[in-house]
């Protein structure tokens, strides 16, 4: 009883230790490449201007935001999905001509071949909300009508995947020589 009664006194005393009030703009520490709020505060080419009203803490939540946001590699987006299989029995070539084909129609989309237990998706695009893959989702469904938005996780290397990039090229065959009529 007396182990309960001293740790519901020093709660307190450890939650007020780290009230709002105690923090400062030094308690984080994080040196941004370049600071957007400047940015925006300078002149614009056509002479507007942006006046932000903030204060230090302020600042540095966001400094600390952009921070933790390139640590974290990845982003909550929309991708289309397309086309789905069970992966038991399934035939992964087949899935792969389908992912090409798709590419191939759609060249400025990329598309994603991945293993979701139990099955493999194949899901086309990188769009930051539903409604930014609206417009992409209708092209689509001319060709692959059972297509849907789904929610997922975009990693920042899979923004740098372009489309059509594992496509092997056909390989050239030479032409043959015809024969003269001169023999």
């Amino acid at each position: 009883m007396i182990k309960y009664i001293v740790l519901l006194l020093l709660c307190p005393l450890g939650l007020s230790a780290q009230s709002p009030d105690t923090l400062s703009a030094d308690s984080v520490t994080v040196v941004p490449e370049s600071d957007f709020v400047e940015e925006l505060e300078t002149y614009g080419i056509n002479g507007g201007e942006v006046r932000l009203y903030d204060t230090p803490q302020l600042r540095s939540l966001l400094r600390r935001h952009v921070h933790e946001n390139k640590k974290k590699k990845s982003f909550a987006g929309y991708r289309i999905q397309i086309h789905s299989v069970n992966s038991y029995g399934c035939d992964i070539n087949k899935l792969k001509q389908i992912r090409d084909t798709f590419e191939v129609a759609f060249q400025t989309i990329p598309a994603y071949l991945k293993y979701f237990d139990p099955d493999f998706k194949i899901r086309v695009g990188n769009f930051h909300t539903r409604l930014e893959s609206i417009p992409a989702l209708y092209r689509i469904r001319r060709m692959y009508p059972a297509s849907y938005p789904v929610k997922t996780v975009i990693t920042l290397e899979d923004l740098k995947r372009k489309p059509m990039q594992d496509i092997e090229p056909a390989e050239e065959v030479p032409p043959t020589p015809e024969p003269s009529d001169e023999e």
